[in-house]
C-alpha cells in the first residue's frame, strides 16, 4: 500500500515550575516530519507529501490516525495514493 503524510498540527507545551506553580506557554505546531513504530515493529520517518510504501497492516494502522487542523475540524494524517 502507497500512503501520503499530510502533517499535522501538535500542541506543545514548555516551560513552567511545578514546586512554585508558575504556569507553562503551549502552542501549536504544524508538524512535517514524524517518526512512527508500525505493528510490524519497523521505526519509519515520514515527510509530508512524500510518498512511501507500506504493507497493508501497516497502512490500515497509519490511515486510522487523526488530527485537528487550524479549524478544529478533525482530517487524516495519512491518505492512500493509488
Amino acid at each position: 500500500m502507497k500512503i501520503k503524510f499530510n502533517g499535522a498540527l501538535e500542541k506543545r507545551e514548555r516551560g513552567g515550575c511545578k514546586p512554585c506553580g508558575k504556569k507553562g506557554k503551549s502552542e501549536n505546531i504544524f508538524v512535517t516530519t514524524r517518526n512512527y513504530i508500525l505493528p510490524s515493529g519497523i521505526s519509519m520517518t515520514f515527510r509530508v507529501g512524500e510518498v512511501e510504501e507500506v504493507s497493508d497492516m501497516d497502512g490500515a494502522f497509519l490511515l486510522s490516525y487523526n488530527a485537528p487542523d487550524v479549524n478544529g475540524q478533525m482530517r487524516q494524517v495519512f491518505e492512500e495514493v493509488k
